[in-house]
């Protein structure tokens, strides 16, 4: 596929989260910032002894609609002769970095419905930002049944260096809580899907589902392909406590398991020649949120 480098996604996409939350955005919203860490244990791929895990983090400033993060994620090497892709000598890559810059709007059409849109611009990449950008433009239009219910149905599309596509999304929100802050939510949606119980408005256990895919751009002169490309995508499950220790802050935690794990290859061209299943791990996630 031709490699697509500036990113011009003309059309106005429906596009769903999988929690329906429809306010006004105001420049004055208060600002958050949000601090996560999460890590994978070792694992071969397939067919091969050779094996990675996998320390990252992010911090995200979001303000007014708009928001700017970055993530960095570590790849730790074990018997690199063994596996399928690279030289057999070095690592075939060690921390992937990633920046993005977004803005949302959400907003009432009257008092039932609801609507949201957004545009992102991504970079990711190994060492250098060049050929490495990326963008979406995501919209939804969503309706309250009551206080309780409410769904969503959009579109979003997307393109980065190796291809352009475009992916429906749909949610359903409910929720039924006590006075006390207590009672169940469910969120279902894609990619993601979560469902828990809050005791209060202090303690949450949640579980949830959710799918991810990410675009890097390798270094020069990678022993796995000299400035080209790799495709990561997995689905996790995972279990989580939330906890708030006063209104501004909140922390969650908890374990994860991840499978479903292929990594593809692409040359600078943004033409496939290859790709590598891994084994499932589990994995450990920690989160820190405070607004201002």
């Amino acid at each position: 596929m031709t490699k697509v480098t500036n990113i011009i996604l003309a059309f106005l996409i429906l596009c769903c989260a999988s929690t329906a939350a429809a306010e006004e955005i105001s420049l004055f919203d208060p600002i958050s910032i949000r601090f996560t860490g999460d890590y994978l244990s070792d694992a071969d791929y397939k067919d091969s002894d050779g094996s990675s895990s996998i320390a990252g983090g992010q911090v995200r400033l979001n303000a007014g609609g708009f928001s700017f993060s970055y993530e960095g994620q570590h790849y730790s090497w074990d018997n690199v002769g063994q596996l399928n892709f690279g030289n057999g000598q070095d690592d075939p890559w060690n921390t992937l970095h990633r920046f993005s810059l977004g803005y949302t709007l959400n907003g009432a059409i009257d008092e039932n419905w609801f609507y949201g849109a957004g545009i992102t611009g991504t970079s990711a990449f190994e060492e250098q930002m060049e050929d490495s950008f990326g963008g979406a433009l995501r919209g939804h239009i969503g309706y309250s049944f009551n206080e309780n219910l409410k769904a969503l149905i959009g579109l979003r599309a997307f393109a980065n260096s190796i291809r352009v596509s475009a992916m429906p999304y749909f949610g359903i929100n409910y929720t039924d809580y006590a006075a006390d802050g207590s009672g169940y939510f469910v969120n279902l949606g894609m990619p993601a899907t979560e469902l828990g119980y809050s005791f209060d408005k202090v303690s949450t256990l949640r579980a949830a589902f959710n799918f991810d895919g990410k675009t890097y751009r390798l270094k020069d002169g990678s022993a796995v392909s000299d400035a080209g490309y790799i495709e990561t995508s997995s689905m996790k499950v995972g279990v989580y406590y939330d906890y708030k220790p006063i209104n501004n802050c909140s922390i969650s935690i908890g374990p994860e398991y991840v499978f479903a794990r292929e990594t593809k290859f692409f040359d600078r061209n943004g033409d496939k020649f290859g790709s590598e299943d891994q084994e499932a791990a589990f994995g450990a996630f920690f989160n820190l949120r405070y607004k201002f």
